[in-house]
């Protein structure tokens, strides 16, 4: 190499176009796993379908995930695109609702046959239940909790309320309805939270 070319040469070049490709295989992964978890659910799903999907090789997704358990549950978070987050209206029995509308709405979709099918096989599989609570529902309860617990401070809801037990009312019977293959319209989740939610509302003093 002449030391007009090791002057000319830019370290960077060579590396640069890597991050991006890189970034888009994955993203062509776990958008594979996502689709491929809906249409087959956890116990039809494969590393195999996913490189067939996504066109990336095995040995690619197997160096990146440690197994399919692992590359479904990011799949699964990754195509949640759904905003759960509570809208922060002002009002927590107002947000507390419109969480509960946006999980329904996700429920009746792709997102629900994955989640029942997770929850199925977490069954006879210990980790992936583990997998699901640590990377999914700890996570939305542990912000349901904080809401609650700020519309305690505030006084809107009670001070005495048990808000484990509030919140197993209102998500748990969600995840019944959807076990059960049972109704989880918009109207039935506003009869749910309207009933649960009135009796967490503070009394008015006279």
């Amino acid at each position: 190499m002449s030391a007009s070319t090791a002057k000319t040469r830019d370290p960077t070049v060579g590396r640069c176009p890597g991050r991006p490709r890189s970034d888009a295989t994955r993203a062509a992964i776990l958008h594979a796993a996502y689709d491929l978890l809906g249409e087959a659910g956890l116990g039809g799903f494969t590393i195999e379908g996913v490189a067939g999907r996504s066109g990336v090789a095995r040995t690619t997704i197997y160096r990146w995930w440690p197994s399919k358990g692992a590359l479904a549950m990011e799949g699964f978070l990754a195509g949640m695109v759904a905003d759960l987050h509570a809208p922060m209206t002002g009002s927590v029995v107002a947000d507390m609702q419109s969480m509960l509308r946006r999980l329904a709405g996700l429920m009746r979709g792709k997102a629900g046959r994955i989640m029942a099918s997770i929850v199925a096989e977490g069954q006879s599989d210990p980790e992936t239940i583990k997998a699901y609570m640590d990377g999914f529902v700890r996570p939305r309860r542990a912000e349901v909790t904080a809401l609650m617990e700020r519309g305690m401070a505030s006084g809107e809801l009670r001070a005495d309320l048990d808000v484990e037990i509030v919140l197993y009312n209102l998500f748990g019977a969600l995840y019944l309805r959807l076990l059960m293959h049972e109704d989880l319209s918009d109207a039935w989740v506003d009869r749910l939270s309207a009933t649960v939610l009135a009796n967490c509302v503070a009394s008015k003093s006279t």
